[in-house]
């Protein structure tokens, strides 16, 4: 707890200082992230082009995944509906996903 004016006042602008610094780490990491999708869309662009799962390039193996994923959580939806179960179906809808994932490919002995 601060004793006098002068603590509250350093430790405001310290509060100051940290929230202004951790605004723009946010900005950075929202950049890097669209940055990163954008990225990940071209490869998996390149991916489906050549009907290819996974590749290995310069050290990195590339997976591609594409699946669907529900747009309901079943669980929640039913409970509490009658004929939860047939209302769940009739408005469900599957949509398209894409999964990139970029590692270390393994090396052989």
């Amino acid at each position: 707890m601060c004793s006098n004016m002068k603590e509250f006042q350093t430790v405001s602008e310290k509060i100051f200082e940290l929230e202004q610094k951790k605004a723009k780490k946010k900005k950075e990491m929202d950049a890097l992230e669209k940055e990163i999708k954008q990225l990940k869309s071209e490869t998996s662009s390149y991916m489906k082009k050549r009907q290819k799962n996974e590749l290995t390039v310069a050290g990195l193996t590339v997976l591609f995944t594409a699946f669907t994923k529900p747009a309901f959580d079943k669980e929640a939806f039913i409970a509490g509906e009658k004929d939860g179960e047939s209302v769940y179906k009739k408005y469900l809808r599957n949509i398209p996903m894409e999964r990139v994932t970029v590692r270390l490919a393994k090396t052989q002995l």
